[in-house]
């Protein structure tokens, strides 16, 4: 890699003397579409919290265009780095209008209030995932596919050049998982911009991420394509589990299913 956007360097990461990640060195580049796959507890989460900022790392370091995050002030960050986390419990009732505007808060000063071209941001970004319909809707009425979508808009009215989400599509039905991953496809696709996912589905991380991290106990025991990432031994070695690893002779995409000696 030449220009990488965000780097890890031998970074580690314990909750109560728990080490959750350790000793991990990454770079991720301007425009990559990356999944980060891994069993539950693996440390997915905490690694892409570890890249926003969210966490500080007990060791290492973590850059962003080679200045260490801690050097940047929060406002200056947060136009640059947007989080999804995978939960969006709000305190209070909001319109969906006024959460995807919130995108726009780090633009703005103490005591200042959101102008027109703030407004023609938010507009555009429910433009582009399709939730405009909802903008007079209250978010705690709405479906969770339809929360996500607004929250992905939330996210591009942050205008940041990297998105990190916190396994985006769990918890939907393929309707939406789909809907989901198409527009931040788009946004990769379309506007260059860089995205990092913490995934579950194997087969879809290998449709649409050209590039796969796959993580265990705190290390990265793979990263690479999709064909070198999802390979037989290496995924039966991390999920415990005897799998089958095919080909999608339509779309070379790499399905995984357990062996019939699984189910019971």
């Amino acid at each position: 890699m030449t220009n990488p956007i965000l780097q890890l360097q031998d970074v580690s990461f314990a909750y109560h003397r728990d080490p959750v990640v350790k000793a991990v060195s990454l770079e991720v580049e301007t425009g990559e579409f990356i999944g980060v796959l891994g069993p539950n507890g693996s440390g997915k989460s905490t690694l892409l919290k570890l890249l926003g900022g969210i966490l500080k790392p007990d060791s290492g370091s973590v850059m962003f265009r080679d200045k260490g995050l801690n050097d940047y002030k929060r406002k200056i960050l947060a136009q640059s780095i947007a989080w999804l986390p995978q939960e969006h419990a709000m305190a209070f009732s909001f319109r969906v209008a006024e959460i995807v505007l919130m995108g726009r808060h780090p633009y703005l000063s103490p005591m200042t209030f959101e102008g027109q071209k703030d407004f023609d941001i938010a507009d555009q970004a429910m433009r582009t995932t399709e939730t405009t319909h909802l903008s007079e809707r209250q978010f705690s009425d709405i479906s969770g596919g339809e929360k996500q979508r607004v929250m992905v808009a939330c996210a591009i009215t942050q205008e940041p050049e990297v998105m990190l989400l916190d396994e985006p599509t769990t918890a939907l039905d393929i309707k939406y998982q789909l809907e989901i991953i198409n527009i931040l496809h788009r946004l990769n696709r379309n506007d260059g911009m860089t995205l990092l996912l913490a995934m579950h589905d194997l087969h879809l991380a290998s449709k649409y991420c050209r590039r796969l991290i796959l993580i265990d106990n705190g290390n990265i025991v793979k990263d690479g394509t999709p064909e070198e990432v999802l390979q037989k031994d290496i995924l039966e070695s991390v999920y415990g589990v005897q799998l089958k690893v095919i080909r999608d002779p339509d779309d070379g995409s790499i399905m995984i299913s357990p062996e019939a000696s699984c189910i019971r």
